[in-house]
């Protein structure tokens, strides 16, 4: 038990370490010249630009927590949207404090006040997380064809530091235990198949393809895609618009706005809220657009910001609401015929 627990606390405390050491590493690269352009950044932003982003989120969140209720009927249960929204907020809040376990609260606060069973409200979210995956999966390969030269551009210069710093002998290594690992996981695959641990992931896999079919084969998937469209758009505008609060970044190319949202949504779910990689994904991209490290790395905090401290706030507000209004019991909904 002690053991299961002390993984679960390194689960969290590596990455928000990784997230912590990379912003006071790239802020003690800063000269003071451009430290002092960086707080002059934050105290002459638009913040206009910034509340706009904000609301935008919220809807953004309000239409997720209104999608899902189209799953949920077409399963035969009938929730009211105030319920999806306020569990969105909370697996949203949660995921800031235990990474991956935001999913978990979700479903069991639907679970709880719309007595929807677990596994099935739960199996729904990880079908929604599944197909938005794929839409970033798409918004990323579209980002890296239509600015392929610019990447390519960055992908030798990062091979060159690699390999001025480490050596070509240790890169060939490198990649070579990489292919190592991946044929070895390939023959393992095989040659373990019918184990009962393999089963059991492949029987996770096997769920997750029929919840995504189940998007499909639904009554109302029309309206479910729609607003899925509604939430990416939403996701990206809430974005873009952030640009305009900066004069430095308020004329920044639209395919500077994809690159820094790729880095930026990689960031966060690669470490819990984003805390720290978040700004420098966004530096880091604009850096290619010749937008200086300050002003990206300022324009990175603004957009943090701006929507963790709208779950936060919402999150926080839904946490305590939601208990308040459901405090009448309801009966245990079965699924209509």
């Amino acid at each position: 038990m002690a053991k299961q627990r002390l993984i679960e606390a390194l689960k969290i405390i590596i990455p928000v370490g990784l997230g912590l050491y990379l912003v006071i590493h790239i802020y003690n690269q800063l000269t003071v010249e451009q430290r002092e352009e960086l707080f002059q950044a934050f105290k002459k932003a638009n913040y206009f630009w910034v509340i706009l982003s904000f609301f935008m989120g919220l809807l953004s969140h309000w239409i997720r927590g209104y999608r899902w209720k189209y799953q949920l009927e077409a399963m035969g249960y009938k929730p009211r949207p105030a319920n999806n929204f306020m569990a969105v907020m909370i697996g949203y809040i949660v995921n800031l404090a235990l990474p991956r376990v935001g999913e978990l609260s979700r479903a069991a606060a639907i679970a709880n006040y719309e007595n929807i069973p677990f596994q099935k409200s739960f199996g729904s979210i990880l079908s929604e997380r599944a197909l938005d995956f794929i839409i970033l999966m798409f918004i990323t390969a579209g980002t890296i064809l239509l600015q392929y030269e610019i990447l390519e551009n960055f992908a030798v210069k990062l091979y060159g530091l690699a390999q001025s710093s480490i050596g070509n002998s240790i890169i060939y290594i490198l990649v070579g235990f990489g292919l190592g690992v991946l044929f070895l996981s390939i023959w393992v695959l095989k040659k373990y198949a019918q184990s009962p641990f393999i089963k059991k992931i492949q029987g996770f896999l096997n769920e997750l393809l029929e919840g995504l079919r189940s998007i499909f084969k639904m009554e109302k998937r029309g309206l479910y895609l729609l607003a899925t469209a509604a939430i990416w758009t939403l996701y990206i505008t809430m974005f873009s618009v952030c640009f305009y609060a900066l004069e430095e970044t308020s004329n920044a190319p639209i395919s500077a706005m994809f690159a820094s949202f790729v880095l930026g949504s990689f960031a966060i779910v690669l470490i819990p809220g984003g805390i720290g990689a978040f700004p420098v994904g966004i530096m880091q991209a604009l850096l290619l657009y010749d937008i200086s490290a300050q002003s990206g790395f300022a324009l990175g905090w603004i957009l943090w910001f701006s929507q963790t401290s709208m779950v936060v706030i919402v999150g926080g507000l839904c946490m305590l609401a939601m208990p308040m209004l459901n405090k009448k019991k309801f009966h245990v909904q079965t699924p209509e015929n």
